[in-house]
């Protein structure tokens, strides 16, 4: 470094060990590489002993420069200088913050931080984000086959991060651009096209493939009794699909399956167990070996036990010529169908499935339908099984 002292050697190395470390984290695929750079020679600009110190920086900063417009172009290069300059704000200057901040389930916030390191990886300043240039990058995000739906979410995401910016002043208040991006699709009247109810027929033609159905290597292939099973519980019930795979043994008890997580308030409730399963609930609880009633799932990342049995379903319904608008919640609407269609009360429909009481006086002083109720209106329901299915 051409001085003897060795504090401002380790100064002026700084931005040599910044560039190597940059070009180190590009070759491992980094998509910020350049501006993370750029962001260490601002701190070792800012940190410059003296105006000597900070000449030298400069001559090196050029030269820098110089690289990044080789290997990534002039657009490049000028974000590079104007960030380690002081000039611009990297894009992922408080990113980090914004995620430590987050409190969402973790799904839903690991999707937010993938969504925005998408904008970050993007744009490399705060400065060069406008309505524009976003619509450009949507441009590009679709060309890429992202559909209308994704890019919507992100979108949604990344408007978060701008008004996380915006209360720190990082950005203008009054700046606005993911705004208006996407034109809004008229509203469409009717029912939602999706989660649409299978037919009594349909859920025993689901029924036996998934008896019918080898699971494994050609070689051990077995049948995926597990998946049937599912069915059947979801089928006699209507409970959701992470309800049920996460229903232990000790829940099961007093001819009702006692469901206590999930998705809202009412949602924690007991729901009797019809005469045609009571049979297939005996067997799994004997045969459980973990104390779930569906026992051997695996947990994924987020403690969900039904991630790779709901993918078994979506598979095997694909395969039966369902399409997306029915899924394993498609059984909600099933249950609540054939419910409404046995003149089973609304208020008591909605106690079985764990919705929210329509109207204030069951809604709001109702302590709800007792056992024995929501257990003669549950075996008003039937399927067309050639045989008995509970058992099987």
């Amino acid at each position: 470094m051409g001085t003897t002292n060795k504090r401002e050697a380790g100064l002026l190395a700084a931005p040599f060990i910044a560039s190597w470390k940059a070009q180190i984290r590009q070759a491992r695929g980094s998509t910020n590489a350049v501006s993370t750079e750029a962001l260490r020679w601002r701190v070792s600009l800012a940190q410059a002993p003296d105006e000597d110190a900070r000449e030298i920086f400069e001559h090196v900063l050029t030269d820098e420069a110089e690289k990044v417009e080789e290997a990534k172009g002039l657009t490049a290069a000028q974000e590079f200088v104007v960030v380690a300059t002081g000039a611009a704000t990297p894009s992922s200057e408080y990113f980090e913050a914004w995620k430590a901040q987050i409190k969402l389930a973790p799904k839903t916030k690991d999707q937010m931080v993938k969504d925005v390191s998408l904008l970050i990886a993007e744009f490399s300043t705060l400065e060069s984000i406008n309505k524009g240039a976003v619509r450009r990058w949507v441009d590009k995000l679709e060309a890429r086959g992202a559909k209308l739906s994704s890019v919507k979410r992100i979108l949604s995401f990344c408007r978060n991060y701008w008004k996380y910016l915006q209360r720190y002043d990082a950005v203008s208040k009054d700046a606005e651009p993911f705004a208006g991006v996407i034109e809004a699709a008229p509203k469409k009247k009717g029912k939602k096209a999706t989660n649409f109810a299978y037919d009594a027929a349909d859920v025993v033609k689901l029924w036996e493939a998934a008896r019918a159905r080898p699971v494994g290597t050609a070689k051990n292939a077995k049948r995926d009794t597990q998946l049937a099973d599912l069915i059947m519980l979801g089928a006699y019930t209507g409970a959701r699909i992470e309800s049920l795979c996460s229903l232990k043994t000790a829940q099961v008890r007093d001819g009702a399956f006692w469901i206590e997580d999930d998705k809202t308030e009412a949602g924690t409730r007991s729901v009797p167990i019809h005469s045609v399963i009571a049979p297939l609930v005996e067997r799994l609880k004997k045969e459980s070996k973990d104390g779930y009633l569906l026992s051997g799932l695996t947990f994924n990342k987020y403690e969900g036990r039904s991630n790779a049995i709901g993918k078994r379903f979506g598979r095997l319904k694909a395969a039966e010529g369902f399409s997306s608008q029915h899924t394993f919640h498609s059984f909600r609407s099933t249950v609540a169908t054939l419910l409404e269609n046995a003149g089973v009360p609304e208020g008591v429909a909605a106690d079985i499935l764990g919705h929210e009481k329509p109207t204030m006086t069951f809604g709001l002083y109702s302590s709800g339908a007792d056992l024995n109720t929501k257990r003669e209106a549950l075996e008003r329901i039937s399927y067309p099984f050639k045989a008995e299915a509970g058992e099987n």
